[in-house]
Formats: structure tokens, sequence, C-alpha cells
């Protein structure tokens, strides 16, 4: 077995919005009004060795009720060994979506499986209750959102660093990250935060979205994007901070994970 292998994500799309899930998490979420080309690292959604799930939907893009007769998602996923160097070693897992052209669709779905080896075992959410079985879990979800809002604006980052670390922990495991690569995540977020940036207040029109069998939730706008996030109004820049929750069994209170 490799090393250290690093599974990426090749892909294209046109004239969609489109989202793509490794183990029914969140690796991908876009809304593409033309095209765009690009590759993403998928570590921190394989848990663990074996059988991974990988599904796609692409919808119309925001505002539309079809999907646009060049709506198109293709990828592959590629395999590196960075033991050493960033060396590629394998392609799999080809798809390309039909072509829509007269057709009236509104979503096209697809699902399917890989294989991943990685000499890891993340402690993420499979311990987490079912969010479906708790009572006013949107209201618990937007509490918890509100409390990391006013840590951030209270300038408390040694707290937000404590609510993160589980999280950071994970992406390091995950992306074979030293010691000083993960500080330097955190620090060059802090310094966004002392850099003109503001946290804004969460959107009742946030639509909460639950992912991983029901077991992380998060609350998203209307376009997709993350509801936590800061604007710089200098120079109308937007910092999201893609956080993601579940309550771990025995427990009533939301964490990030």
């Amino acid at each position: 077995m490799i090393k250290q292998p690093y599974y990426m994500i090749d892909f294209s799309a046109s004239a969609c919005l489109f989202e793509i899930r490794i183990n029914d998490y969140p690796v991908i979420h876009m809304n593409v009004e033309g095209q765009v080309a690009s590759n993403i690292p998928i570590n921190y959604a394989i848990l663990k060795s074996g059988t991974q799930s990988i599904s796609l939907t692409i919808l119309p893009n925001i505002g539309d009720l079809e999907l646009h007769n060049k709506s198109e998602v293709k990828f592959n996923i590629k395999l590196f060994d960075v033991a050493n160097d960033f060396v590629f070693n394998q392609q799999f897992g080809d798809y390309q979506s039909d072509p829509v052209g007269e057709k009236k669709l509104p979503i096209i779905k697809y699902m399917n499986s890989f294989q991943a080896d990685v000499p890891y075992n993340l402690d993420v959410w499979q311990k987490g209750r079912n969010l479906k079985d708790i009572d006013d879990c949107r209201k618990k979800l937007e509490s918890t959102y509100n409390k990391i809002i006013k840590i951030i604006q209270d300038g408390e980052y040694n707290k937000y660093r404590q609510l993160i670390s589980k999280r950071e922990n994970n992406m390091s495991t995950a992306m074979y990250l030293s010691k000083e690569e993960s500080e330097g995540r955190i620090n060059e977020l802090i310094h966004d935060f002392n850099s003109g940036f503001k946290v804004r207040p969460i959107s009742k029109e946030n639509l909460m979205v639950l992912y991983a069998n029901n077991k992380v939730a998060v609350l998203k706008k209307l376009n997709g994007e993350s509801a936590l996030y800061l604007e710089n109004e200098e120079t109308q820049e937007e910092l999201m901070l893609d956080i993601s929750f579940y309550i771990p069994e025995g427990e009533s209170d939301f964490e990030v994970i």
C-alpha cells in the first residue's frame, strides 16, 4: 500500500448547480453559470480503508426550473503518493453525464462506489445521533452558530481553536499535515479575522441541510454557500467558514466535526 495515499477528484462542469458527496458528505458544491474545471482533495471524507460511496446531483442553476441544454458534469478520481513528492499513481472512476440537449430535465443523479486504502481511521460522525430524532434541531443548530459568531466577534480565538480542534485534527490526519502546517492553517484564518473581516449574523432564510446519513448538519444560504461567513466591507471580499456539526451519542449539544 502507498504510505501516504492522496485522493483527488478532477472535475469539470458547465451550466448547472451540482454537488458531489463522498460517503454522503459534500466535497464539492457549486453553482456554475458558465464553465469551470478544477481538482480537489477528498481524503477528509474517506474515513477508513474499504468501499467508499460517491454520489452526484446535478440541478438547474439557481432561479431555473430545468437543466440547461449544455448542463454537464464529468469527473474522475486520481490517486497520488505524497510520501516524498506529489507522484501520480492511478486514475479511476471516470464519469460523464449524458447530454441534456432538448430534454426537459429537472435533475440528474448518479451513484457509485470505489475502493480506497488509507493508513488512518478517522473518528468523525460515526457515533453521532440521528438528527432527525432531535427535537428543535434547527433551533439548537442556530444557537450553536450564534455562539461561534459571538466568540469571533469578541476575539476569543483560543475558544475558537478549541471548538474546531477535533475537526482540525481529523483534517491534519487525513491530509498528512505536520503540527506546524496544521497550526499555520488556523493562524492564517485568525489573521483574516483581524484583517478587516467582520462576521455576519445568521439569516432566518438559511436552509438546514443534513449529511452523513443524517448525522451531520449545516446551515446554508439559498445559493448553497455556508451561512457562516465574514465580510470585508472595504475590499468586498467574503470569507466562508465551511464548518459542520454533529451531536455525539449521549450528548444533547452540537459540536464542530
